[in-house]
């Protein structure tokens, strides 16, 4: 009997082989190619996403740069100083040996270079390297400069491009020297001088941008060939590459196939020793087969199941991985659950996932998650609160997706949890100093026009009153200028501490910049409580402020304004009460006035006087009268007091007394003042025998110029100093006695005569006559004229003509116009006087007249 056993057996074993082994060794080889084919796109996926995430990282970085380079330029173009020292005359002491704009831009700031270019495209300042010299910005910038100069010209705000120079690639930022905010409206552009600002790109500037930004190896390169994996193009304003600013990127994908890989090879390993031993078993034995392919099937579903983890937590960067069940109840959590927030999973495990996380009330998050999860929906960028183990509320970004079985039945969700409190907190602390002040927390003008327009719309809906203050400091200068920028900054934190104080809690206090402050008041019953708020902020600002140990005095002035027809939207009534502030100031410091019509046209006319008065000097409107000055003893003229007179081509003669003022507050008294003195010192040397006297402004007596000016201006005419005779009043003496007394002794050096104007009208102190350097006083003719009927003015006559002899200093007596005010006088024992009386101001060929025909007190039509 033929035995065929064997040969059955051989044919199972081959059937066996090819039916089952072979079936499934390739589908494990194809698992496993599948597995490390994943692993490995992957890990490239990573790595691209790392190349863009820094590649977007290096294009902020040069974006914040940029921006912050702007900022610092705008800082200086719309100071008023830089305007007065820059453009209208470029004082090298003020910017460089003071430090306004000299070495702190390279040191402070760390730009290169910094200059400044006038009008006609020259450059008139240059620091380089902290150093100031005499440079050309062309020889630095040859190429693009001109166009960047007519964007910032075009534009009147920054402008910041990159540029090439030579080898270097260079950010360049430019902006017009812009006038004080008064002038800005009437101001041709391209009158205007340009401020620049340089920053090279060099090692320094990369190693520090790479650092803050994580970008290793940051360098610049101008051979594509040369560009690492990851690269941004360095382009100009007109979009031309000037060179490639490229790095080393982060691999975190490789970094994850050096931690998956050894692993997963072990794996594989022993699961191909493990499925031999099951074929080998298998062949053995029917019931060792089926037993070898359940195991096998049991790897291939624990295989899969691995392989749909992975590739969630692949899809979704994360600090853990959770899962739930359908009824949303915890029942996973990753290792960095607890490292992360410091809570054992499994104290978490099993409670439905909105007890440990709580909704974003912002975003209505539940609301959402609850109605995605109906539909077995994927959802993304939750937003959630959970607390951590110590108890602090931290927030949350979460992503899920819905998980199902073989059939396709819903078991849960799976997803990630992203720990994003730094985050939210950084970019609330980011729209915090967008809408504050950084110095007193106070809101910032942006802040204050979005509530000043909820008020408003507030007040379209309740018809409830408003009221808009508008603060302006008063002899914040002079704290800031004497005592420094940190005891300014200290007051204004005061300040600002008590005007919360003044405040009820739905009311707005803004700082709007400088020593400028706002106040919104809402639900105000009435005009009444807006002066009773702003009575109580002079009260309390008046008070003494103790900063550092020094007791430190200043006011404030207030302009208030309320809504009417006439000014019923938030810009008009924010102008009002800025009308009301300048009037209140005009009026007197520590003052409140609240807006009326007729302010606005006064305002205007102002305004329109002062843009004539700009181009009065070039019209040659303006023009010198002289009075007389009378020595009483010889009855002959020996000096003349030159008076300014502005002859308008409209409006006629405009007295000193309105333009003066004007002319002093909107800083054109120095090139007037200037001019008068020119023109006299000029003008005088036709008479050969007389002094000529000037009234100096104190505005241009504070001038750092003023000696130089004088200095120049003698030199220039040929005028011998003890011919000039400069009138100044008791007012430039009070504010601060020791620089005017420095003033007056530099003035003495110079061989000039000083008179004191106006004696006897303010406090006429006699310390000041022990203390400085006058060569004489002059009566005001306020006593003059009531010589016949007042006792007490002669008395104070006599007073001053016996303390001048006492004194050694000569008596002018101003405002004569009758004879007996002569004869007393000369009873008296005055040396000078000068009036109505001898002559009128004439101009300069009428006084050439008038000293031909002078004879004494007897000449005919002496007094017309």
């Amino acid at each position: 009997m033929l035995r065929v056993t064997p040969q059955i057996s051989s044919l199972s074993s081959e059937t066996f082989t090819r039916r089952i082994v072979m079936p499934m060794a390739g589908m494990i080889v194809v698992a496993v190619g599948l597995v490390l084919a994943f692993v490995v796109v992957s890990a490239d996926g990573q790595n691209r996403l790392e190349v863009s995430s820094s590649t977007k990282l290096a294009e902020t970085a040069l974006n914040v740069n940029q921006r912050q380079m702007g900022r610092n330029l705008r800082d200086y173009a719309v100071w008023e100083d830089v305007y007065h020292n820059l453009h209208v005359n470029v004082d090298f002491d003020w910017a460089a040996t003071d430090g306004n704009v000299g070495a702190n831009i390279y040191e402070g700031l760390g730009y290169e270079m910094a200059f400044v270019i006038n009008p006609e495209g020259e450059t008139t300042y240059a620091v380089i390297d902290g150093i100031p010299q005499k440079a050309n910005a062309l020889d630095f910038l040859p190429e693009g400069l001109d166009g960047l100069i007519a964007a910032g010209r075009a534009q009147v705000k920054p402008v910041v491009s990159l540029l090439e120079s030579g080898s270097d690639v260079l950010m360049v930022a430019v902006n017009s020297i812009l006038p004080p905010s008064i002038d800005k409206a009437t101001t041709d552009p391209a009158s205007l001088s340009m401020l620049i600002f340089v920053k090279q790109l060099d090692e320094t500037f990369l190693t520090r941008m790479g650092d803050e930004y994580l970008l290793e190896g940051l360098h610049i390169v101008r051979d594509p060939a040369l560009l690492q994996p990851a690269s941004v193009p360095l382009m100009d304003s007109a979009g031309t590459i000037l060179a490639y600013l490229t790095w080393t990127p982060a691999t975190p994908g490789y970094e994850l196939l050096s931690l998956l890989l050894p692993p997963l090879g072990i794996a594989i390993l022993i699961l191909a020793a493990f499925a031999w031993q099951v074929v080998n078993n298998a062949r053995r034995s029917t019931s060792a087969l089926e037993d070898s392919a359940r195991v096998v099937e049991s790897y291939a579903q624990t295989l899969q199941e691995s392989e749909a983890r992975f590739r969630d937590v692949a899809e979704a960067s994360s600090d853990w991985i959770w899962e739930c069940d359908p009824d949303l109840r915890l029942i996973y959590f990753s290792a960095r659950f607890s490292e992360v927030t410091g809570i054992s999973a499994a104290s978490v495990l099993g409670k439905p996932l909105e007890q440990f996380f709580s909704s974003d009330s912002e975003t209505d998050g539940w609301a959402q998650l609850l109605e995605g999860t109906h539909e077995h929906s994927t959802f993304r960028d939750l937003r959630c609160f959970y607390r951590d183990v110590s108890g602090n509320s931290r927030i949350c970004r979460l992503a899920g997706r819905p998980i199902f079985d073989a059939t396709r039945g819903f078991i849960g969700y799976r997803g990630t949890a992203t720990d994003i409190t730094e985050e939210v907190e950084a970019q609330a602390r980011a729209n915090h100093l967008a809408l504050h002040d950084a110095l007193t927390g106070l809101p910032n003008r942006v802040l204050f026009r979005e509530r000043l327009d909820g008020a408003f719309e507030g007040k379209r809906r309740d018809t409830q009153w408003i009221s808009v203050l508008c603060l302006d400091l008063d002899h914040f200068k002079e704290v800031n200028d004497t005592l420094g920028h940190g005891f300014g900054d200290a007051l204004l934190v005061k300040v600002a501490e008590r005007l919360r104080l003044c405040v009820r809690p739905g009311d707005t206090v803004a700082r709007l910049g400088g020593d400028e402050f706002a106040i919104i008041q809402v639900g105000v019953n009435g005009p009444d409580e807006a002066a009773a708020l702003s009575l109580r902020i002079v009260d309390i600002i008046k008070e003494p402020f103790i900063i550092e140990g020094q007791e430190l005095h200043i006011g404030v002035s207030i302009g208030a304004a309320v809504p009417d027809e006439t000014n019923n939207d938030p810009d008009k009534l924010l102008k009002c009460a800025d009308i009301a502030l300048y009037r209140a100031k005009q009026t007197g410091r520590g003052t409140v006035r609240f807006f009326e019509p007729r302010m606005d046209n006064e305002l205007q006319a102002r305004k329109s006087l002062e843009y004539e008065m700009r181009h009065a000097l070039g019209r040659e409107e303006f023009v010198l009268n002289y009075q007389p000055l009378i020595d009483l003893r010889t009855q002959r003229v020996t000096a003349v007091e030159a008076l300014l007179r502005w002859h308008h081509p409209e409006h006629g003669l405009v007295s000193p007394e309105i333009f003066i003022p004007i002319a002093e507050k909107c800083g054109l008294i120095t090139p007037i003042s200037e001019w008068v003195l020119r023109t006299a010192c000029t003008q005088v040397l036709k008479w050969p025998d007389l002094r000529v006297a000037v009234n100096l402004s104190p505005v241009h007596f504070r001038s750092r110029e003023l000696i130089d000016t004088i200095k120049s201006i003698l030199k220039e005419t040929g005028l011998a100093p003890e011919r000039l005779e400069l009138e100044i009043t008791e007012s430039v003496l009070i504010k601060d006695t020791a620089a005017a007394l420095d003033i007056l002794n530099a003035l003495k050096a110079l061989g000039v005569n000083i008179a004191m104007d106006d004696f006897g009208t303010g406090y006429s102190s006699l310390g000041y006559l022990n203390s400085f350097p006058f060569d004489k006083l002059k009566i005001d003719r306020s006593f003059i004229s009531s010589l016949e009927d007042q006792e007490k003015s002669r008395a104070i006559v006599r007073s001053v003509l016996s303390l001048g002899e006492s004194l050694q200093m000569t008596i002018t007596a101003e405002g004569v116009e009758k004879i007996e005010q002569v004869e007393f006088l000369m009873r008296e024992g005055c040396q000078q006087v000068q009036g109505y009386y001898f002559g009128r101001p004439v101009p300069a060929r009428e006084l050439t007249a008038f000293l031909r025909k002078w004879k004494g007190f007897g000449i005919e039509n002496a007094a017309a």
